[in-house]
């Protein structure tokens, strides 16, 4: 008799980040997977219990890519917090449906925007820098984020769902564009209000 053919959890959870990255999450599901892996779906069900189960390891390893994604790049590096915006729109450019997944589901639902700035990871160090380089407040600068994120995510969900069309300058424009009058008009109210 051969020898069991052992599936990895490694091996799952790759094939299922694939198959989420080329059809999305919506499309993951036990079957078609276990098809993929060349299995049949009790390895799956043995190594995660349940698809909400697998569903999640999958969204932890989104936001792993993603994270790799933006510490890795170089236009992060040169330009700071406008290669940061940069970054974040060429990874809903490269990865449509990891950032659906990351960035347009129902995680952030019932929620402000200023209760959601402040909330990942880094974004305390990012709202101390902007505070520093700019000479806002705490609170300014977390209005600023919050503001960029905003414009930042709009131009990226146009591109995660194929509505956009603008190019490399034109958004670095936008963006600039945003962060300088925002925080022009942030400015002038921390100076009426002194």
């Amino acid at each position: 008799m051969p020898p069991k053919i052992k599936i990895t959890k490694d091996e799952i959870l790759n094939v299922a980040i694939r198959i989420v990255q080329e059809k999305g999450i919506e499309s993951l599901n036990a079957r078609d997977l276990a098809k993929e892996i060349g299995c049949s779906v009790h390895p799956i069900f043995r190594t995660f219990e349940s698809m909400e189960g697998l569903k999640s390891a999958v969204y932890q390893m989104a936001e792993h890519i993603y994270n790799q994604c933006m510490l890795s790049s170089e236009d992060h590096k040169e330009d700071g917090f406008l290669g940061m915006g940069l970054t974040y729109i060429d990874f809903a450019k490269n990865e449509k449906n990891l950032f659906k997944l990351l960035f347009m589901s129902d995680a952030f639902r019932e929620q402000s925007m200023m209760d959601i700035v402040g909330s990942t990871e880094g974004d305390d160090e990012v709202i101390g820098m902007l505070s520093q380089r700019t000479g806002l407040s705490s609170q300014s600068a977390k209005e600023l984020y919050a503001g960029i994120w905003l414009t930042t995510h709009g131009i990226a969900s146009m591109f995660a769902t194929n509505n956009c069309r603008f190019s490399d300058e034109e958004i670095r424009r936008l963006l600039n564009n945003s962060f300088m009058g925002l925080m022009m008009k942030l400015k002038k109210e921390e100076g009426q209000n002194q």
